[in-house]
């Protein structure tokens, strides 16, 4: 199992993660992907504090509604960074 997991609606403004899984159905995950947001894409959040989270997933900018972003399972940037050097 992996660690340090967590939705993307616990990470704060500034912050990055790669996105690592989406919980929910084909709908929610083809949807999100065709916006840019699947398995291994790496975001920043711009904006999390009421309504939509706001993120950046390359050079695309995204509105997720809290719910959808609930399910979105984000491995912190610099923890993905810490398992690829472990990995060595």
């Amino acid at each position: 199992m992996v660690k340090d997991l967590f939705p993307l609606t616990s990470f704060k403004e500034g912050e990055e993660g790669v996105v690592y899984s989406i919980s929910g159905g084909r709908g929610i995950t083809s949807r999100l992907a065709a916006m840019g947001v699947a398995s291994g894409i790496r975001i920043r959040i711009l904006r999390n504090s009421g309504g939509p989270v706001v993120v950046q997933a390359n050079e695309t900018r995204i509105a997720i509604g809290k719910g959808q972003a609930s399910k979105i399972m984000l491995l912190r940037a610099d923890a993905e960074l810490d398992e690829r050097v472990k990995a060595g």
